[in-house]
């Protein structure tokens, strides 16, 4: 799942994204989740590459390592081919926007 750096802090980088992309398996452990909702995890940096240079409001690629009992979300960064990374976000964006290109078409009607 795609993912945006919120922040950097010295226990790792605090990342949030979409709720509707976390499996059904780990959407178990909350109630009543909505698919819209921003959910932050931690990417511990011990699970980042050395020669990685990340930094504030990046896009990286992440999966749910574990989900601790008190709602805490320990991420893995998932190694991935740059062009295809990139693919993968405008395709996401585009849908986005053409979503919101339908919603303002029927609010002008």
């Amino acid at each position: 799942m795609i993912g945006r750096v919120k922040s950097i802090s010295r226990f790792g980088l605090f990342v949030t994204f979409l709720a509707s992309e976390l499996s059904q398996a780990d959407q178990t452990y909350y109630e009543n989740l909505q698919d819209e909702l921003l959910i932050t995890g931690l990417l511990r940096w011990s699970d980042v590459p050395r020669e990685e240079k990340i930094q504030r409001n990046d896009s990286l690629m992440v999966t749910v390592k574990e989900i601790h009992a008190d709602g805490k979300i320990d991420l893995i960064l998932t190694p991935e081919d740059f062009r295809e990374k990139y693919d993968k976000i405008l395709a996401r964006t585009g849908e986005i926007l053409q979503v919101l290109r339908d919603q303002n078409q029927k609010g002008s009607k």
